[in-house]
């Protein structure tokens, strides 16, 4: 039984699947204007890891995750690259430029989420190609009494619907604080928010009953989760700071035009900050993915310090949360090699009792089917992924426990070292973690072996000088060293 924390009812609660055995998800996509930076991946890795979960518990999940492709943002950003190149932003150069723009920051954010192997969604609509299906959805909505028409904009009327705010938890004296309307709206209430935008001067737009004009952002996603996956699915997903105005909004939309409960579940995922503040250019503190690549390299390090802070939870960023997260992934790398390093041995040499494996493989299963359990107690538990990990570590030590056990045979270490190693890499599979090794050629395994020799021969006659030299030359050349009772084990980091 999975239970999930729902926004929508403020409790965890069991889910139960519209269609049993199938799950309808949609996810708040990028709007395609810049760079992405490790917010986005924050988002984007949490709603993997629990669409990979819901795999695992053997769903079949549909993921629909959108595409902004036309927006204020995108515009700005059109404009700018006109201006910098000295052209002048005549109505079809400017839509040009926004389409060129929207198309190689989307290419960017497919590029970075290939790197850090978040999965692709099933389907992935663009709001430029639904621009119909929004028009006549929009007209539902005036036809209904919940939509006016105002010098060729068009309005949501929230005092309309009745249950507005019942996502933030908020009444209409709560939400009007601090609202005010924008020179030349013509809204009838402050809260009240743009279905259809009328044209201005070069900008894309496209024709409507109401003139020329393009949606605003919030009916983009109410038209396009209904389209994919009917006016009531089961599960809709975003960062927190989407929760007023937009995903409010979308609920007010979709269950006006439909007259049926819009998404079941709601769930979304704790915002990010760096250094104790909120990412900003202006603060110096802004991280784009390429520029953690640049610093760290490896993409699971970003991803097991999202995993160490539930996804609902705020997340701080920081060198030492990454410094942290490789530690981490060293303890599960070095048993990796100790286990692989050791079932080699095993295969190359066998047993010197020449027993039959299927005993020790028998044993190998019963010692991993109570870490199955955990993992599986704990993730059902609205994706406590800091649980899972503490399952993990506590496999790694369970594994270590038994590498060094001496009460045991040479057979029962390698099968069941090798049965706790293979559940971690499927756990990590589920998490969305490589855990990969760094190549190393045969010439500098040599090299390496010999300068591990070195030190362990420098340690034991008490020359720590020289094993020190040594090990600082080690960690020249990227390779980590583990001191165990049974003698120094390496990998390349």
């Amino acid at each position: 039984m999975i239970t999930l924390y729902n926004t929508l009812t403020r409790k965890k609660e069991e889910f139960k699947p519209i269609e049993e055995g199938k799950i309808s998800m949609y996810v708040c996509g990028p709007t395609v204007y810049d760079v992405p930076h490790i917010g986005h991946a924050r988002s984007a890795y949490s709603f993997d890891v629990i669409r990979r979960y819901f795999e695992y518990a053997g769903y079949k999940v549909v993921f629909v995750r959108n595409v902004t492709d036309v927006d204020d943002k995108i515009i700005k950003k059109a404009l700018e690259e006109l201006q910098e190149i000295g052209e002048i932003a005549s109505s079809n150069r400017l839509r040009e430029r926004v389409k060129e723009v929207a198309v190689r920051y989307l290419e960017e954010y497919h590029r970075e989420m290939d790197i850090f192997k978040i999965l692709p969604p099933t389907i992935e609509p663009k709001a430029t190609e639904y621009i119909q299906e929004m028009v006549d959805f929009i007209q539902i909505l005036i036809d209904k009494g919940y939509a006016y028409v105002a010098k060729g904009n068009v309005y949501f009327s929230v005092e309309k619907f009745e249950t507005y705010g019942k996502l933030s938890n908020r009444d209409m004296d709560q939400l009007l604080q601090g609202v005010r309307v924008e020179h030349g709206e013509e809204k009838i209430n402050p809260l009240d928010f743009a279905l259809w935008k009328e044209a201005k001067e070069n900008e894309p737009s496209w024709e409507s009953p109401w003139g020329r004009g393009r949606p605003g952002w919030h009916i983009e996603c109410s038209v396009m989760s209904t389209k994919l996956l009917g006016k009531q699915f089961d599960m809709h997903g975003g960062g927190l700071d989407l929760i007023f105005p937009h995903h409010e909004n979308e609920i007010a939309q979709a269950e006006a035009a439909t007259d049926k409960p819009f998404a079941n579940y709601w769930i979304h995922n704790g915002l990010l900050s760096v250094k104790g503040e909120k990412m900003s250019k202006s603060l110096g503190n802004y991280v784009t993915i390429p520029d953690y690549l640049d610093k760290y390299g490896d993409p699971d390090l970003l991803k097991i310090a999202f995993l160490a802070s539930h996804y609902r939870s705020p997340m701080d960023y920081s060198d030492e949360k990454m410094e942290s997260a490789r530690h981490s992934k060293e303890r599960i790398m070095i048993f990796f090699d100790k286990a692989e390093r050791l079932m080699r041995e095993y295969t190359e040499q066998g047993d010197p009792r020449g027993e039959d494996d299927a005993d020790a493989i028998r044993k190998a299963q019963w010692e991993v089917n109570g870490i199955q359990e955990k993992f599986d107690e704990v993730m059902n538990d609205d994706f406590n992924t800091p649980a899972a990990m503490s399952v993990i570590f506590d496999a790694v030590k369970k594994g270590n426990d038994c590498l060094a056990d001496d009460s045991i045979s040479f057979r029962e270490k390698a099968h069941a070292a090798n049965a706790i190693k293979n559940l971690i890499l499927r756990f990590a599979e589920v998490l969305g973690l490589s855990l990969s090794s760094v190549r190393i050629e045969e010439g500098e395994a040599e090299e390496i072996e010999k300068l591990v020799a070195e030190r362990e021969r420098s340690r034991r006659k008490k020359d720590y000088a020289v094993a020190d030299k040594v090990r600082e030359r080690l960690m020249s050349m990227g390779v980590v060293v583990e001191d165990t009772p049974e003698g120094p084990v390496w990998r390349k980091s």
